[in-house]
């Protein structure tokens, strides 16, 4: 007598769905005032799911079912993978999918184009945004750029040994200063070019076009530097004494440090020869 052959077990999905299709699921009941975050989540709460067994049905990582919980859109991977999670969600708690995505995309950022991943912690939320922060940065940074430019002309320099970074160095031996004598660097123009000037810790503090006939006279703080595009455009003097050329004529200067700036020796300037 023939017997039946043996079957295989069913698989763990396979006996999901066999669940899922002998019991009826229980539509959950929503309020249409409530946002589309708080839907999904209360429709969840009602059918007894929590986030992690949601996620192990539709494949989708919890932290993004929590974000559109949350409704914060910057924790997900983008427009197009938030809309198929949320259509995912929506379809396995048994909400209208095309309602909740219309709904979802008219209450968050997710109606832009140019929403980006944050990196935040899941449970963080996006700060209000606060518009007059931004006038009043604004207002500060013009403040600051008039004082600037009312002070930076008549600042003395103090200066300490410093290798030159770039530009060509004009060899002369160091000047002879009392310790409480101050040591004043000037920058001038000898025709209309351009000007860098940068702080140790590379703040920009002076990048125009001087005009001929301009000086300059760099903050006293240690460790400044200069960058031209025409390092024979500017000539240098140390406490009124010519220092030579900022750098060879037609050549850039990058990043010459004011720290080496030296007078020419008596020599160079055309005096007697000893």
């Amino acid at each position: 007598m023939l017997q039946p052959a043996p079957t295989d077990p069913p698989t763990e999905d396979a006996a999901l769905a066999q669940r899922d299709q002998a019991a009826p699921r229980a539509v959950p009941v929503l309020d249409p005032a409530w946002r589309a975050g708080r839907k999904l989540s209360e429709a969840r709460s009602q059918l007894g799911l929590s986030l992690d067994e949601v996620a192990e049905r539709i494949r989708v990582r919890r932290e993004f079912l929590e974000a559109l919980e949350e409704m914060n859109v910057k924790l997900l991977p983008g427009k197009a993978y938030a809309l198929a999670f949320l259509r995912s969600y929506a379809r396995e708690l048994g909400i209208d999918e095309k309602q909740i995505v219309e709904q979802f995309q008219t209450e968050s950022a997710l109606s832009r184009e140019d929403v980006q991943k944050q990196i935040r912690s899941p449970s963080s939320k996006p700060h209000r945004e606060r518009p007059w922060m931004a006038a009043a940065v604004l207002v500060l940074l013009a403040a600051s750029f008039v004082g600037w430019r009312a002070l930076s002309q008549n600042e003395p320099v103090r200066t300490v040994e410093a290798p030159v970074a770039g530009g060509t160095a004009v060899p002369a031996p160091p000047a002879i200063m009392s310790p409480t004598e101050q040591r004043v660097v000037e920058i001038r123009a000898v025709t209309d070019a351009w000007l860098e000037a940068r702080g140790p810790d590379g703040t920009v503090f002076l990048s125009r076009t001087l005009r001929a006939g301009d000086v300059y006279r760099p903050d006293p703080s240690p460790g400044w530097t200069l960058h031209a595009r025409d390092g024979g455009a500017f000539e240098l003097f140390v406490n009124g004494t010519p220092a030579g050329p900022l750098g060879t004529v037609g050549m850039p200067v990058l990043g010459r440090s004011i720290d080496e700036i030296r007078p020419m020796a008596q020599a160079d300037l055309g005096g007697p020869r000893t």
